[in-house]
């Protein structure tokens, strides 16, 4: 998720580990807070390091877990136990904020979920609910689609904000405001998919067999043939490649290499590689060896507006990630 509801969590934290639930909390001490609930994001050193995002110590990994949590809280109160009157309680709430990373990251709608029972267990798991879409990671965060996760997670853990700023007495205005607010960026309820679809002037193709009620049907560790049974044939699909330097993705349509409509920061080293527009999906795998991975794209918008974005990730023959968010073709 983006850095917003993490930062939530810990300007609450400050208030709770205050002098009394009446004071005030410093903005030191949020900044302080805010800090150790980011901390587990660390983890995205790896991607330069050559650390692959589902390795035990990749992103949302080891440090994202319930025993990370606990060992560091734990660390912290021992290490404060000198100029703190209460070390148990700082470890507490240390260990809450950390565990409280690695679950909010679960109710996100992408990635590979989250380690959370390393290291007796590598299995990534998610929440079953998921009302917050995935952030980009990097300088993409810095992108329309940033903003609008950031929103969207600044919506969804208002009240923890409010409790953080002690904005809680005007909560018989603001309460309802938020419940109309959360049902609009996270509920799956028709009504609101219709709203939405006005406000944004939704403007989505989807792949011709595609139906709503196929697709949420699709769970990770599905089959490729499971889910293109479902389905049906995609739009498009995006190839994409692991290894640091090298052409991560390549996007085709019929078979064939077409521009990349987002943008890509490494075109320059596909080129280098020989991919160009028009290529047959044979010839680029001839020229960059199989994939690591593929996604399967089943929606798109014509007019390049605001649509229901729709596809599916595969590592290994599984489904390992779901896409479902309003986003900007740009």
């Amino acid at each position: 998720m983006a850095s917003i509801g993490h930062i939530a969590v810990g300007m609450a934290a400050a208030r709770l580990s205050s002098a009394g639930p009446a004071a005030v909390p410093t903005w030191r001490s949020m900044a302080w807070w805010s800090t150790l609930s980011l901390m587990p994001d660390v983890d995205v050193i790896g991607f330069s390091l050559g650390v692959d995002y589902g390795d035990p110590w990749g992103h949302r990994g080891a440090t994202h877990s319930l025993a990370f949590a606990l060992a560091v809280g734990t660390s912290i109160g021992l290490a404060m136990r000198r100029v703190r009157a209460t070390p148990l309680r700082l470890s507490a709430i240390a260990s809450a904020v950390l565990i409280s990373h690695g679950l909010l990251d679960t109710m996100t709608d992408g990635g590979l979920g989250c380690a959370l029972f390393w290291p007796f267990d590598l299995t990534r798991y998610f929440a079953p609910w998921r009302p917050i879409p995935v952030a980009p990671i990097g300088l993409a965060f810095f992108t329309p689609y940033g903003l609008s996760v950031s929103l969207t997670e600044l919506v969804l853990l208002a009240p923890i904000v409010a409790y953080a700023l002690r904005l809680t007495r005007a909560r018989l205005v603001w309460l309802p405001l938020w419940a109309v607010s959360v049902w609009l960026v996270a509920s799956g309820d028709p009504i609101r998919e219709r709203v939405v679809t006005l406000i944004l002037r939704d403007d989505t193709e989807f792949a011709r067999g595609f139906t709503e009620r196929s697709f949420m049907s699709v769970h990770e560790g599905d089959s490729v043939a499971s889910v293109h049974a479902r389905l049906g044939a995609p739009l498009g699909e995006v190839l994409y490649y692991l290894t640091p330097g090298t052409c991560r993705f390549v996007n085709l349509q019929s078979d064939a290499v077409v521009a990349r409509a987002l943008g890509q920061p490494d075109e320059a080293q596909c080129r280098s590689r020989g991919i160009q527009v028009g290529m047959t999906r044979d010839a680029v795998v001839r020229a960059l060896g199989p994939p690591d991975g593929t996604c399967a794209i089943y929606s798109r918008s014509p007019s390049h507006s605001y649509f229901r974005a729709r596809g599916v990730c595969f590592e290994g023959g599984k489904v390992i990630e779901i896409h479902r968010l309003w986003t900007r073709m740009e």
